[in-house]
């Protein structure tokens, strides 16, 4: 899970590189694949490298950036690109696109508090000479909690992040009391987090483009809020039978077809103002 090291870093992905990390501890990838026909199946005999910067993220090293010539993206493991090769993802397309670097800080399984957070810690150490391109946020399931546990009297801050539906956390008073029994912290981040990410790079002069994949349900909304949260799903043609040889390798994510189809959203959003 992710874990703050210090105030002056980065929020860093404790993930390990390595080939097929998408596949390991996966159920769902050995129900699911007994119903494909291996021949008809692009990742048959194919092995997934998942190779991490220096700050543990499945992105180009932030040590290489100068001036504005990065996109910069923060999401879940559908930007990180669980199942899916480093080149298949929609930042890195968008970053070829435009000859720039691709600095995707997408944290599987984490939720926008995550994102808030790594947002802080990112401008606080960039901001003054690094500012980048383009923003994106991919919304990830809105009642996905975070909560901080702090190791003593050490600054290291280990932030854990799960589900309010999750089993572990059914017993858990803050969650009960706010999440499950009623929604006012949920509906609160819906007002004030969006804005908020929204407003400090509106402030920097750097365009921000905000997206979700049908998991992030904005209830309530600002009145100074003047964007949308675009959502973007895959197409409903095809049968299900069909549907799983679209997916990503572990059959549980968005595939190539998808992230092509965000990457020329974006783009043409980009190009059209």
């Amino acid at each position: 899970m992710p874990y703050l090291k210090n105030n002056s870093k980065l929020l860093e992905a404790d993930v390990k590189d390595g080939y097929d990390l998408d596949l390991s501890h996966n159920p769902t990838f050995e129900k699911i694949i007994k119903q494909i026909d291996l021949s008809k199946w692009y990742y048959a005999n194919k092995k997934i490298y998942y190779k991490h910067n220096e700050y543990g993220y499945r992105s180009d090293n932030l040590s290489d950036i100068k001036d504005s010539d990065y996109i910069l993206t923060f999401g879940c493991s559908y930007s990180y690109g669980t199942g899916l090769f480093y080149e298949d993802t929609y930042s890195y397309k968008l970053s070829k696109e435009f000859g720039l670097k691709n600095i995707n800080l997408a944290i599987p399984g984490s939720g926008i508090k995550l994102q808030e957070l790594n947002t802080t810690l990112f401008i606080n150490s960039f901001s003054n000479i690094r500012l980048p391109k383009y923003v994106i946020y991919q919304y990830p399931h809105d009642y996905r909690v975070s909560l901080c546990l702090s190791d003593g009297e050490k600054l290291n801050l280990e932030t854990q992040t799960a589900g309010a539906n999750t089993d572990g956390w059914e017993g858990d008073g803050y969650m009960n009391n706010y999440y499950l029994k009623n929604s006012g912290e949920k509906h609160l981040r819906d007002f004030v987090t969006p804005l908020y990410l929204n407003n400090i790079w509106k402030s920097l002069g750097v365009p921000v483009f905000h997206i979700t994949f049908g998991d992030y349900n904005h209830e309530f909304k600002s009145d100074f809020q003047d964007f949308e949260i675009l959502n973007i799903e895959d197409d409903k043609q095809h049968n299900k039978d069909e549907y799983l040889y679209l997916l990503a390798r572990d059959l549980s994510h968005n595939g190539r077809e998808f992230h092509d189809k965000v990457k020329e959203i974006i783009l043409n959003k980009i190009k059209n103002g």
